[in-house]
């Protein structure tokens, strides 16, 4: 199955799981990753979390952050198959990032003539 055909079936159920898959396995399977997720995917992510009541009461607490974590991992499940045991493991590695940390994404940096 590729990508595209992953996306559009999740994208008849769940759109926000769907844009979140479709970001998150763009992000880790370009060929040359960045070290964080952009703040577009990481978006798409938080998006998806909150769709699914895994905020609880919107404080970061631990207990919160275990209940994003644990909603962040059928984001992985969906995206087996279209990406490899490694691609899993470093997925579900930046998603437990996020689940802890709502802005776990490269900020942008502007490149402007400075005075």
């Amino acid at each position: 199955m590729t990508k595209d055909e992953l996306v559009n079936s999740l994208q008849k159920r769940d759109p926000l799981l769907a844009n979140a898959v479709s970001n998150m396995v763009d992000y880790i399977s370009d060929r040359f990753p960045a070290a964080y997720p952009s703040k577009e995917q990481t978006e798409s992510v938080n998006a998806y979390l909150h769709s699914v009541f895994a905020d609880g009461d919107g404080t970061m607490s631990e207990r919160n952050c275990e209940h994003r974590r644990i909603a962040s991992q059928k984001i992985t499940i969906n995206a087996i198959q279209v990406l490899d045991s490694p691609q899993l493991d470093r997925l579900q590695r930046v998603l437990d990032h996020i689940a802890y940390d709502k802005e776990y994404y490269m900020p942008e940096r502007g490149f402007g003539m400075r005075r």
